[in-house]
């Protein structure tokens, strides 16, 4: 059946490919002030020069936004986070598209993609058990509400903790807007315990006026990195296409995986892309527990 969105015509003996009707529309959400869009333009340009294949590149406000328009068919190629993906999946709207592709992490990486747990240096907060003792005591920051490392995978600790409900059970909980402010209310005294990407920490205490200032009290396993999300009505030869593209992209256009990975930090030791299903993130569903804890905190953020 011929998709309503392309319609592609391979001619096999030349390698070329002619594309006909609208255009594709590569679409991902915005962090903090950089909207991505010049992060994924290489990856359209490329997919144009090589295969044929007219596009337009969006991006969303937030993750929400972005599931959003996704929800709505409104999205052909979609390069998501990993919490965008699970409150996809758990939210009551169904939405048209499936995880196909991701980038694979080097297999010598090292934290490469975590959440780190931070307090002043002269916090009584020594680690998690703590936390729960006097968490009524305790200024909470997170990063953003669409956050995997900065707000699912605090949620999902804290749960572990004993801690079900953080906005009742702490003194306060706020959302910082990024990573780096996250870590700011900490030196300015605007929290007692912050939660956000490992990278930034790591950036903070390369700063030895911060190190001395913070310290360190939990650090998550590994998080998978989202997908890339394909169109279900994109055809077999026009996802095999899209497929390939990503596929080759390290090797005919070094310039522009690596534009990609720029737009996320949590990509700095990945390499190439890898096909996946949804089953590439049912280790990370049981890292930390209890299933009910999972579904829950998905649930709180899916409508």
């Amino acid at each position: 059946m011929i998709g309503k969105l392309l319609l592609l015509v391979i001619i096999f003996f030349t390698g070329s490919i002619l594309l006909v009707a609208q255009p594709i529309k590569i679409a991902t959400y915005q962090y903090a002030d950089n909207n991505r869009i010049q992060n994924i333009q290489p990856f359209a340009e490329h997919i144009k020069k090589k295969y044929g294949l007219e596009t337009i590149v969006k991006s969303y406000p937030t993750v929400h936004a972005f599931i959003s328009s996704i929800q709505k068919g409104e999205v052909d190629i979609a390069l998501i986070n990993t919490f965008g993906y699970l409150i996809l999946e758990t939210s009551d709207k169904k939405y048209p598209m499936k995880p196909v592709l991701t980038l694979n992490v080097k297999e010598d990486a090292r934290d490469n993609y975590k959440t780190a747990f931070i307090t002043a240096s002269n916090s009584p907060v020594k680690g998690m058990a703590d936390i729960k003792k006097i968490s009524n005591q305790i200024r909470l920051v997170l990063v953003a509400e669409g956050s995997t490392s900065g707000n699912l995978v605090p949620r999902l600790a804290l749960s572990g903790s004993g801690i079900i409900n953080p906005e009742k059970e702490f003194a306060s909980l706020q959302y910082a807007g990024n990573h780096s402010l996250a870590i700011e209310k900490i030196l300015n005294n605007q929290a007692d315990l912050a939660c956000m990407g490992y990278t930034e920490y790591e950036k903070a205490i390369n700063d030895s006026s911060k190190k001395s200032k913070i310290k360190l009290i939990w650090l998550s396993p590994e998080i998978p990195l989202g997908p890339v999300l394909i169109h279900e009505k994109i055809d077999s030869s026009g996802k095999a296409i899209i497929e390939k593209a990503f596929f080759d992209l390290h090797i005919e256009n070094a310039a522009a995986i690596e534009s990609i990975k720029a737009g996320w930090s949590e990509a700095k030791q990945a390499n190439y892309y890898i096909k996946i299903t949804d089953s590439y993130y049912n280790s990370f569903r049981n890292t930390f527990g209890k299933k009910k804890d999972m579904q829950r905190i998905l649930r709180q953020f899916a409508n």
